[in-house]
């Protein structure tokens, strides 16, 4: 009598764990992705500056 209360209770563990399992992977993915990113600044006024400097 206890094995088949046992058996649903996994069952629905199982049933309750694999899509949040699915969804933290699915975030850590994403947040690992965001992490490569590396912002860049461009100062186009810099940039003009020093292409006029060096074509004189």
């Amino acid at each position: 009598m206890n094995t088949p209360l046992m058996i649903a209770i996994y069952a629905l563990l199982a049933l309750i764990a694999v899509p949040a399992t699915r969804e933290l992977l699915r975030t850590a993915r994403e947040n690992a992705k965001r992490a490569r990113l590396i912002p860049i600044r461009i100062n186009e006024r810099k940039n003009r500056q020093s292409r006029d400097s060096s074509d004189r």
